[in-house]
């Protein structure tokens, strides 16, 4: 049902881009204030039925901080540096129940950032951040999961957080200092049909907005669903039928697109799969399946093949470990074309002593596209090979202290084209400590860079190395209820 909602109102601000010719970002703060609504019933609504251990906690917080940026544009040659000073308001939503009673998990978190340049006055902005997680067993015989993280923001440093795996790089909007919103979601509602027979109805989203004239925006929306047979009730191992349709979109900010890479496409996929635990601590997920596009374009249309996923989950007395593969029809968001994506991932989770957590997620994809080759200045659709990997490290020095170290590196490779091989580095730093149980100081640094490999740009990309420091204090009293 929140999928559902989700989708209606991601269909009607998509509508009012097209019908305005340009971005909304007043529609998106009405839909989350919606979403926010809608969501804070849900819980209310399935509170009634949780153990009395479970509580829901309201933080509302406020920060005062001062930025330094050295290169605010993001630019090789003439660097233009300033001092930030950022006002953000927010509020927090949480309820928990204590493992390893099942209950309701609801985790929403939203802040704005207002910015006040001092010597750019005309890059005044205010951006915004929503995290959301929910997981709840609304009856007996059903349970919704859903996650959602919308980023707008002007502050490149700021785009690093991702939901879904990256799987391709924007370098022409990553670059510039400009407003991007980009919105990702999925959820998922399983209905237990009687006996060992369920069904279960997916969605997830996708919107990048850009102000990049170079660059198409892009809004994907996917459904599907999947009926499935529990064979083993104590491992919870079953097999399911499933089907996905995914509907993408597009929209030019400016250049003509080249062809018709900015025409819609449908990618529709069907296909047997299972889950199953080898051991308590060892699963394993596979799926094997066809699938094909439609579009009114030709070079987009009557594309198929065969598409796969498998995934190795292990379960640590501290930690999860999980490597995973995936094969399925996908777009290039920023030129529109249809690309057929492989992809290995890696992800790892570990409490290593208490007070030390680490984390470690990778991944490379090779693209290829189905399209016509077009490398320009402007457009490259070409083969690509792209390799991220992102460790993060967290330590907490005493009860009220704590760091944590996070860093993301990224390469795209052009295989088949003259294009530079770009290397992007995202470096974030960050310390707090509470003062008080309510009155939080923190100091952060950002680092990034990119760096090209060859000697033909694309338009609007090129060398750089940013340096960010902030001072902030937070105050954030929590209530609960």
């Amino acid at each position: 049902m929140g999928g559902l909602t989700t989708w209606w109102h991601e269909r009607i601000l998509r509508q009012k881009w097209i019908q305005e010719g340009g971005h909304s970002f007043a529609a998106v703060i009405w839909r989350l204030e919606g979403i926010m609504a809608a969501l804070l019933t849900l819980v209310a609504t399935t509170a009634y039925s949780q153990e009395s251990s479970q509580r829901l906690t309201l933080t509302p917080s406020l920060t005062l901080g001062e930025r330094y940026d050295d290169n605010i544009f993001e630019t090789q040659t003439n660097k233009q540096h300033d001092f930030i000073t950022v006002l953000a308001p927010g509020i927090r939503a949480q309820y928990l129940t204590p493992a390893p009673t099942l209950g309701t998990q609801f985790d929403l978190d939203y802040r704005a950032a207002i910015n006040f340049y001092a010597d750019h006055s005309s890059q005044n902005n205010t951006a915004h951040f929503l995290s959301l997680t929910l997981t709840s067993p609304v009856a007996q015989s059903l349970d919704v999961r859903m996650r959602e993280l919308l980023v707008i923001t002007n502050n490149p440093v700021a785009r690093g957080e991702q939901l879904f795996p990256p799987t391709g790089f924007r370098p022409a909007s990553q670059q510039q200092s400009e407003r991007t919103l980009s919105n990702q979601v999925e959820g998922r509602a399983d209905v237990r049909l009687g006996g060992r027979t369920s069904i279960g109805v997916l969605f997830s989203s996708l919107i990048d907005n850009v102000d990049v004239p170079d660059e198409l925006d892009e809004f994907r929306y996917t459904v599907g669903t999947d009926l499935g047979y529990t064979f083993d009730v104590a491992r919870n191992s079953r097999v399911f039928l499933a089907y996905t349709a995914t509907f993408e979109n597009f929209n030019s900010n400016g250049t003509v697109p080249l062809g018709s890479s900015d025409a819609a496409f449908q990618v529709h996929a069907i296909g047997p799969g299972v889950r199953h635990e080898l051991t308590p601590t060892l699963a394993v997920e596979a799926g094997l399946g066809y699938s094909f596009t439609q579009s009114d374009a030709p070079q987009k249309d009557g594309l198929n093949g065969v598409v796969a996923n498998l995934k190795v989950t292990k379960t640590f007395q501290s930690g999860q470990a999980s490597l995973g593969y995936v094969r399925l029809f996908s777009a290039d968001g920023s030129t529109g074309n249809v690309v057929l994506n492989d992809t290995v991932l890696a992800t790892t989770s570990i409490n290593l002593t208490g007070k030390l957590k680490a984390r470690l997620d990778g991944n490379v994809t090779w693209s290829n596209s189905q399209g016509v080759t077009i490398t320009t200045p402007n457009s490259n659709n070409s083969n690509q090979r792209f390799l991220s990997i992102r460790p993060g490290l967290t330590y907490q020095i005493l009860t009220p202290w704590d760091v944590s170290v996070a860093y993301a590196y990224s390469y795209t490779d052009y295989t088949n084209s003259s294009t530079a091989n770009l290397s992007n580095h995202l470096l974030l730093l960050n310390t707090q400590y509470a003062l008080r149980e309510w009155l939080v100081l923190g100091l952060s640094y950002g680092y990034r860079a990119q760096h090209e490999h060859g000697n033909v740009s694309q338009t609007g990309v090129s060398d750089f190395a940013d340096n960010q420091v902030m001072l902030t204090v937070t105050a954030k009293p929590a209530f609960r209820f």
